[in-house]
Formats: structure tokens, sequence, C-alpha cells
């Protein structure tokens, strides 16, 4: 079986302080983009699982999160077994909920995989156990994200595209929300949601992320690309997540090149469109 699972994006990102479990709240309007892994399964009669990454900062399989779901999902026919081949397209400490992609869409295709017939709800309940993303990349294409990011409300985004800026370097998560911790902010109002059935361009300079200041403390270069496309373009650049990854958000794909064009080059290298995920 061969499944391809999206990134996520978060448009919007507002957080809260650390909660008593160590986790923050969250309130986020995020959406699935056109960047793929691409994940293949198959069966083994030996009980293993197996995985075959292409990447070495896919880590041990001890930890990585595909590894662990179909682990999981193993309580429930012990005797089966699954090769995992796995090719990143989505970088790995990016932002952008890879690994919870990954996730999410093991236990999906396992579930048919080993006719587990298992309801959408109860994979939501396992994939919250392994990450507060994983939900959400179960579920439905765009979604209002609160709690830890596990509570979700489906929305609707006007379509857009999208150019994802993929700077080379990594955001340890840890450490962006040490450096919010340290200098303290209220949690902003979310963005009324129907705006978002408008165009991108009506309201994109609305959109806010509380942990662009402390990813660009963490990696200052996040800054430095900012601020130079800054005085080159017209939409603002924006954080996904807790960075690495910055986007710019385009009515259709003719802006989307119109604004490619007006990067410079080293920007250009670094970048890639990208669309909305139907799925």
């Amino acid at each position: 079986m061969r499944i391809f699972a999206p990134a996520k994006v978060n448009l919007n990102l507002l957080v809260g302080p650390c909660r008593e479990d160590g986790f923050h709240s969250i309130d986020s309007l995020a959406v699935r983009v056109s960047l793929y892994d691409e994940i293949v399964l198959k069966r083994r009669e030996d009980g293993k699982v197996v995985l075959a990454c292409s990447l070495p900062e896919c880590g041990p399989a001890e930890s990585n999160l595909a590894v662990k779901a179909a682990r999981l999902l193993k309580g429930y026919l012990g005797s089966r077994g699954v090769d995992i081949t796995l090719r990143k397209g989505i970088p790995v400490g990016g932002g952008l909920a890879g690994g919870s992609s990954d996730a999410a869409a093991v236990l999906s295709g396992l579930n048919e995989l080993w006719e587990l017939r298992l309801g959408q709800e109860r994979l939501a309940a396992m994939g919250e156990s392994l990450g507060s993303d994983v939900p959400m990349l179960l579920g439905p294409p765009a979604a209002r994200m609160t709690g830890r990011g596990e509570q979700l409300a489906p929305i609707h985004v006007h379509e857009f595209a999208m150019i994802l800026i993929l700077p080379g370097v990594s955001c340890d998560t840890r450490d962006v929300y040490r450096n919010f911790d340290s200098v303290p902010q209220p949690m902003g109002s979310q963005l009324d949601y129907a705006v978002l059935r408008e165009a991108p361009s009506t309201w994109r300079r609305l959109l806010i992320n509380q942990l662009l200041g402390p990813a660009e403390i963490a990696q200052p270069v996040l800054r430095k690309l900012r601020l130079e496309l800054a005085g080159k373009i017209a939409p603002p650049v924006c954080l996904s997540g807790s960075g690495s990854t910055m986007f710019i958000l385009c009515d259709d794909l003719s802006e989307a090149e119109a604004v490619w064009d007006a990067m410079p080059e080293h920007v250009r290298r670094i970048s890639l469109l990208a669309e909305p995920n139907p799925w």
C-alpha cells in the first residue's frame, strides 16, 4: 500500500502559558498542503515492524512516530508485522508536522491493510496518544485546533497558492517554547475564521504566530530571511508552527508566480510552491 502523508501549515497560531501537564494551550487555524512524505506499507507475517527511511534525520526506529503508530495498532493483531518504507519530502524539524502526518498515514493505512475496521474517532484517539497534531492529520483538510491541538473544528479556507521557504535549519520545539516562556505574553484573540472564505489577500496581514519571535531567537537566519523578503515582495512572510518553515500566502498560482519572480535567487533555491491538500 502506497500512501502520501501531507504537511500541515499553521496559518494563525496563538499560544497560552504552560499548563500543569507541561503542554501549552494553542488556538490555531491550520491547513494541509501539497507537500508530502511517501509511505509504502507491506505485510510481514513474523510480527516485526521494520522501518526503512530515506533520510538519517528520521532517527532510530524506536523513536519514529510511524513505527510507534504501527506498534500501537499491533495490539489488536499481535501476530501481524509490516515493512514501512518512508521517503521524506517534508523537512524534519520544519514545523510542518511531518512525523505526525506519517503516524496518521500509518494508522489509517494499517487499519485498512490489516482489516481492523476501527472507526475514525477511535483512530483519532489513538493518534492523540502519539502527538497533538495527529488527529488533525487524520481529520479535515482545514481545521481550528485548540487544547493541545487535539480538539478540532472543521473550517473552510478559500483556495490559495503558497510558497514554502525551507531554510535548511531545524527549530527545536522545546527551545522555541522556552524562549516563549521567558517573555510571557497574553494569548491573543483568534481571527474570525469566517473571513477565511475570502481571498487570502484580504486577510493574510491579520495572521499572527506568537512563536515567531521565539523561533527567530532560536534561529536568527529566519529573521534575516523575513526582513530581506519584506523589502522585495508585497505579501507578508509568515512562520508555520514553531519553525523553521516560512510561508507566503497568495490568492492563486498567478500571484504566487509573480511573487516567486520577485524573490532573490538564493531564496528561490530553498523554496517550493504548494496548494491545498483536499483529502
